[in-house]
Formats: structure tokens, sequence, C-alpha cells
């Protein structure tokens, strides 16, 4: 039984300790060129892994999608084979995806509950990994995100607090404008008056007067198809607010593309708190398919991490095309 204790913003969440190790392997039997059978067996990742979840309703239900390894609070790529066969996944499952495994929940830069895999699992796509179902439990009053993070009991999670659901106000539409057109025309955009915004939204950031806001513009694209036949290019940036100077942009990305060259662009996804710090994730955006980036707040921030290959966990979750 999982007891919750709510008093102020203090969240003590209790019930079975679980241990998660890996299952004895099925080995395959190969043959090398002297004739010498060996038993040869794929290992899995190794530590903890950080998953992405979408919810997909009011009641707390859950997809989950191994994203990457997650090695002191940052985000790494998982090492899997070059061939992901039906063994493989079950040993996967078996080792990552247990039934009544416990998550700690992030989103918005910090814990808002805690996650429950139910050992059901799914197979999007039969070369990629297995998704996997579950239930949040969050804190009483918190809103819904579309997205979250979640991982083990190996690396710290902190006390559970309400997320709060922000949207862009009057204050972000002014600033975001003017600084679109300055960070373009640095990044070397010699249209930056042509930008159009194709996303803005305000984000939590603990400790600050009000909101951050994060925001995508496009010069000649609208990331609907291939890249564009003509130059064009994309920017994002994210923002804090500060008291004299108003929103400044503390993270930004600019790219250039389209004439034969290939589209990159970002849109926000969410964000965590480990051992590391804060860590926001991006949708990169390309010709062919859509992953997680991931950058550490802190001076000169750039993408720190991406996902590789076409197997990214928005699709295993099923939240790839927005």
């Amino acid at each position: 039984m999982l007891v919750l204790t709510v008093a102020g913003c203090d969240v003590a969440w209790g019930g079975a300790s679980l241990s998660l190790e890996n299952p004895a392997p099925e080995p395959e039997v190969t043959e090398d060129a002297s004739g010498t059978v060996e038993a040869v067996v794929e290992p899995l990742p190794e530590g903890e892994l950080l998953y992405l979840v979408r919810f997909e309703g009011p009641e707390g239900a859950v997809r989950v999608a191994a994203a990457a390894s997650f090695a002191e609070g940052l985000p790494a790529t998982m090492s899997l084979p070059a061939v992901i066969d039906e063994a493989y996944r079950a040993r996967f499952d078996s080792a990552f995806y247990a039934p009544d495994a416990e998550l700690a929940l992030h989103a918005g830069g910090h814990r808002i509950g805690t996650l429950i895999l139910d050992g059901s699992t799914d197979v999007p796509d039969t070369g990629c990994l297995s998704s996997a179902a579950g239930r949040a439990l969050l804190v009483p009053g918190t809103a819904v995100p579309e997205f979250a993070f979640a991982w083990g009991s190996r690396l710290p999670a902190g006390a559970a607090s309400a997320y709060t659901a922000m949207e862009a106000d009057n204050r972000m539409r002014t600033f975001g404008p003017v600084l679109a057109e300055n960070l373009l025309r640095r990044g070397g955009e010699s249209r930056p008056y042509l930008a159009q915004r194709a996303e803005m939204t305000g984000i939590e950031w603990i400790g600050d007067e009000r909101p951050a806001m994060t925001a995508t513009y496009l010069v000649n694209d609208d990331l609907a198809g291939a890249s564009p036949s003509n130059a064009a290019s994309s920017l994002f940036f994210l923002a804090r607010f500060d008291r004299t100077r108003g929103y400044v942009s503390s993270w930004s990305e600019v790219r250039r593309y389209g004439s034969g060259r290939p589209r990159v662009a970002f849109t926000y996804v969410g964000a965590l708190t480990g051992p590391a710090g804060r860590v926001d994730f991006v949708k990169r955006h390309t010709d062919s398919a859509i992953g997680l980036a991931a950058s550490l707040d802190g001076e000169d921030r750039a993408i720190d991490w991406m996902e590789e290959g076409e197997c990214s966990a928005l699709n295993l979750v099923g939240g790839s095309p927005s």
C-alpha cells in the first residue's frame, strides 16, 4: 500500500522498497572462424535511466519510455545493441519496466510526485525499445503537464510540490519579438523582421519573481514537410525575468538552413532538477525526425545532449507530432 502524507509542500512517499536487478541474460550462440561455439550476450545499460513520461488523461494514466542513461543528474546516450530483438527487449523490460517499480516524477524543474509502473509494455516500433504504462500520483492540486521526466531510487529526487501550468502573458508577448529580432540578427540572419512566432510559453522557474518564457521563431519555414527550398532560419530562446531589464535571454539556439541544408529547429518540452542542477529539454526538429535534446542551466548554455538514431522516446510515448 502506498501512503501519501501532505503537509504544506512536503510530501513523503512510503510503501514497498524495491530493488531492480538485471535478470539472468538469455545467451545467443555464435560460431567463430575456428568453429568454436561461444555464447554472446548483449549487455543491458548500467546505472540509472531517465524516462520520458506523457500523461494520457486526468486520472493519472501515463505512457513511459526510457530516453537516456542518467548519471549524476545529466542525460547521456544509452548503450544499446545495433539491433534490438525480442530477446533483448524482454530482458530490458524485465529490468527497467518491472511491475510496481516506483519512479520520482519531475516537471517544471522540481519533483511533482511518484510514478508507479504497472508492468505492461507496448512495442510501437519493432526496431526500438518498448514503452510502458503506469499511473502518476501527484501532489493534490497540481496541474497535469503534457510531459514529465522520471528516474529510480538510486539518485536523490527531493520533496514533491505542486506543478503550476504557465501561459504566455502580455509582458512576454511584448518582450518576445524584440528578443527574437536581436538574437536572429546576432546569429547572422539578415531578415530578422520576417520572423514568425511558432511557439511561446511561460515556464516555472523556482526562485524568480516571475515565470521564465521560451519561444520559437521561424524565418521562411513552418516546420511542416521538408526544409524550404530558399534560405530559412530558426530561433529558440529561454529568457528569465530581471526586475530592471525585463526578460533577458539565458539560452538561445539560432540555426540557418534551407537551400539544400537540412532543417534544425527547437521547441520546448520541460525541465527537471537533478544532482547537477536544472536541465531543460527541447524537441529537436529535423527533416526526418523529432528527438529530444537537453541543456544544463549555467553560463554559456548550449545543447549538452541529443537523442541519437530513429528511436526517439517522443515517438515511443506517442508525443512527437506536436
